[in-house]
C-alpha cells in the first residue's frame, strides 16, 4: 500500500489545520466582538462616558452623512473618531460623500436638508454643514467650526471638539419636541401664506424642512394674555401698524418668562408731523436694552448703497456667536456673503433700569444717518439732507440679547434678536446668489440661537494640538533634499544590494559527473 504522507508529514498537517481554524475563530469573534486600541499620546479617540452611554442608548438606526472630501484637514480625524463610535454601537449608519466628486450625492443631500453650498476662489466645494446626523424626521448640523476651537492664548494651536459635536448632533436628534415658532398676525403683518418674494411662505417653507413647527397667533383677538402658551419663539414680522397695550403686555411677560423674542419692524408710516408712528413694542424690547426709533436710516456711502436714495445698501456686520459664518475669515481667503438691508429704521440702546446689555449684530458706516422727519419724502429728488434733529451715523440695525437664566439648569436664558427691517424676512433672499445671500444666511443664524436648546455635555477638554507646521526656507530646503536626492539614493543603493546578493546566490554549482554503468 502507497503511503500518502510521509513520517512527519501529518504532524505538519495538522498544525496547518488548526492554524486555519484559529484564524477563522480570531476572524468571527473580532467580528463580533470589534475593539480598537487608542495609541496616540493624549488619548484623542478614546471616548468619554457620555458619549459611550449615548451609543448604548440609542432606540434605532442614525444616519451619520460626512461631506467631507480626501483632501479636507479634518477628515481623517472625523473618520478615526467615528470609527470609535462604530466600535461601540452597530446603529450607527456612516456615509460618506465627497462634495467634488460625489456631485449627484452632494446635490441629494443638499436638497433634503437644506443645506447651502458655495465654492471657495480655488474651485472646491464648501457647505455650512459638514457632518448631518439625522433620524426619521429630524436631523442637525455639524459645522467646521464645530469641530475645533481656536485658543485665544497659544497662538497656531486649536481645541479639538470633534467628540463634543458629533454627540451633541446625536443628543439633540434625540431629544424633545420641535421648536415651536410663532407668527404674530392682526397689524399687517407678512403672511404665512404668501409665497411670493415680498411673503413669508419661502422662510415657512425652510423652517419647517429645518425641524421647526410654524404656528400664526393673532393677539388682537380675546385672549391675548394666553396667546404666546407653547410657544418657543414668538416671531413679529414687518407689522405695518402700531401694537395695543394689552397686547404689548401679553408678549413681554411672554419673554419675561423665558419666551425667545424676534422682532423685525421697518419704519411704520403713518398721519403724524414726521410722517412716522411709533410699533407700541417699546415696553417689550426695554427690558432687553433695546429701543425702536422712529427714524429711517439713509446709506451715504457709494460703496454700500445698492438702489434708490441710499435706502437700500449693504449692512456692516459686527462680531457674535449669530454672525460668525458673515465675518471675512483672517486670511482673506474666505468669501463672505454681503447683507442686504432695505428700508431700515435705526435701533439704539435703551436705558431702562435693570435692563440686559444688548449687543450690536448689524450696522451702517459712519456715513450714514437716520431721518427723523419723511412727510416730504414724495418731493426727494435725491438722497435727502441730514438734519439736526436726524440720528447720526453709524446706524445700528440689528441687535442681541439675552437677559440672566430663570433657573441654574436651564441651557440659557430669555433671548431677543431685533432687525430695523422687514426686508430680512423676505422669499427673495434665499433666490440671491452666494455672494449677495447674507440676508439668509443672517435669519437662519438668527432662528437657529433663539430656538437652540443645546444639551449639556459634560464631556472633558482634548489637549490643544497645533494647527499647522511653521517651515522656514531652511527646512523647506531639508525637506527637498530628502526628497528629491536622499530617499531615492537610498532605496537606488538598497536595490542594487538586493540585487547582487540575489545574483550571488544564483551562481551555478559543479556538477560530479555520473559513474558510467559497466558492461557485463
Amino acid at each position: 500500500m502507497r503511503r500518502f504522507l510521509g513520517p512527519g508529514q501529518a504532524g505538519k498537517l495538522l498544525s496547518v489545520v488548526f492554524a486555519f481554524v484559529a484564524m477563522v475563530t480570531a476572524n468571527v469573534i473580532g467580528a463580533r466582538h470589534f475593539s480598537r486600541w487608542d495609541m496616540t499620546e493624549n488619548k484623542r479617540y478614546s471616548l468619554s462616558r457620555p458619549t459611550i452611554e449615548t451609543l448604548h442608548s440609542l432606540p434605532g438606526t442614525m444616519e451619520v452623512w460626512v461631506l467631507m472630501g480626501p483632501g479636507d484637514p479634518l477628515g481623517e480625524s472625523v473618520k478615526q473618531l467615528l470609527v470609535s463610535y462604530r466600535a461601540e454601537t452597530d446603529k450607527l449608519d456612516v456615509k460618506y460623500i465627497d462634495p467634488d466628486r460625489d456631485t449627484a450625492k452632494f446635490e441629494d443631500v443638499k436638497r433634503r436638508f437644506h443645506i447651502e453650498a458655495g465654492r471657495t476662489e480655488d474651485g472646491r466645494l464648501v457647505a455650512d454643514a459638514v457632518i448631518v446626523v439625522a433620524r426619521e424626521d429630524k436631523h442637525w448640523f455639524v459645522t467646521a467650526s464645530d469641530l475645533f476651537e481656536v485658543s485665544g492664548t497659544s497662538e497656531g494651536r486649536a481645541k479639538p471638539r470633534e467628540e463634543e459635536a458629533v454627540t451633541g448632533a446625536i443628543r439633540n436628534v434625540l431629544g424633545g419636541q420641535k421648536s415651536v415658532l410663532c407668527f404674530s398676525v392682526g397689524h399687517g403683518e407678512m403672511s404665512l401664506d404668501d409665497g411670493t418674494d415680498r411673503g413669508l411662505g419661502q422662510l415657512r417653507t425652510l423652517l419647517e424642512k429645518d425641524n421647526y413647527t410654524v404656528h400664526p397667533v393673532d393677539t388682537t383677538q380675546s385672549g391675548a394674555e394666553r396667546a404666546w402658551e407653547g410657544c418657543d419663539v414668538a416671531v413679529i414680522a414687518g407689522p405695518r401698524g402700531p401694537w395695543k397695550k394689552e397686547e404689548a403686555d401679553a408678549l413681554r411677560t411672554f419673554a419675561m418668562s423665558g419666551g425667545n423674542v424676534l422682532v423685525g419692524v421697518s419704519p411704520i408710516t403713518g398721519d403724524s408731523p414726521t410722517g412716522m408712528q411709533s410699533a407700541g413694542l417699546d415696553s417689550v424690547l426695554s427690558p432687553f436694552g433695546v429701543k425702536l426709533e422712529d427714524a429711517l436710516a439713509v446709506e451715504r456711502d457709494p460703496k454700500r448703497v445698492i438702489e434708490g436714495e441710499g435706502l437700500g445698501f449693504y449692512a456692516e456686520v459686527r462680531p457674535h456667536a449669530v454672525t460668525s459664518g458673515l465675518l471675512p475669515s483672517e486670511d482673506g481667503q474666505k468669501t463672505t456673503p454681503r447683507v442686504k438691508v432695505k428700508f431700515a429704521r435705526a435701533l439704539r440702546h435703551a436705558s431702562e433700569p435693570g435692563a440686559a446689555s444688548a449687543l450690536d449684530l448689524l450696522a451702517t458706516t459712519d456715513q450714514a444717518f437716520g431721518v427723523t422727519d419723511v412727510s416730504g419724502a414724495a418731493s426727494w429728488s435725491g438722497p435727502p439732507e441730514r438734519k439736526g434733529t436726524d440720528v447720526p451715523g453709524p446706524v445700528i440695525l440689528a441687535m442681541a440679547s439675552e437677559r440672566p437664566k430663570l433657573v441654574a439648569n436651564a441651557p440659557h436664558g430669555p433671548r431677543m434678536i431685533v432687525m430695523a427691517s422687514a426686508s430680512f424676512f423676505v422669499g427673495q433672499n434665499w433666490r440671491e446668489t452666494l455672494a449677495d445671500r447674507g440676508a439668509a444666511l443672517f435669519l437662519d443664524s438668527v432662528v437657529s440661537w433663539l430656538a437652540a436648546k443645546p444639551v449639556v455635555l459634560d464631556i472633558p477638554e482634548r489637549q490643544s494640538l497645533s494647527l499647522g507646521v511653521k517651515m522656514d526656507e531652511a527646512s523647506i530646503a531639508d525637506v527637498r533634499r530628502y526628497v528629491l536626492i536622499y530617499m531615492p539614493l537610498a532605496i537606488a543603493i538598497l536595490g542594487g544590494t538586493i540585487l547582487y546578493l540575489r545574483k550571488k546566490g544564483e551562481a551555478p554549482k559543479s556538477k560530479k559527473p555520473k559513474p558510467k554503468r559497466k558492461k557485463p
